[in-house]
């Protein structure tokens, strides 16, 4: 495998922002063990105390909720396309 060197395009891999096809598997896995076994986990989750609850809960939604957008994590790039976006809908209103 060729060494990727500094200020050249980078080749081969995903595409910026296509997803990881791992990661969308072992959602829909983690999807259909829940719908699968609702009325177990429902029972198990009857027996939690209040906060085993809510880290029950909070492991669980992120395997079905995007994670939340940090505008920190976005290039100068990204930035300013959203506001592109924007700035072309506030046309279309």
């Amino acid at each position: 495998m060729a060494k990727f060197k500094k200020g050249e395009p980078k080749q081969g891999g995903r595409i910026k922002g296509t997803p990881n096809k791992t990661t969308e598997q072992f959602r829909e896995i983690v999807k259909k063990f829940v719908q699968d076994n609702w009325e177990t986990l429902q029972a198990d989750f009857d027996k939690m105390k209040p906060g085993e609850r809510a880290l029950f809960r909070e492991r669980l939604l992120k395997y079905f909720l995007p994670e939340a957008l940090n505008p920190e994590k976005l290039s100068e790039n990204q930035i300013l396309q959203i506001i592109q976006y924007i700035k072309d809908h506030e046309k279309q209103s």
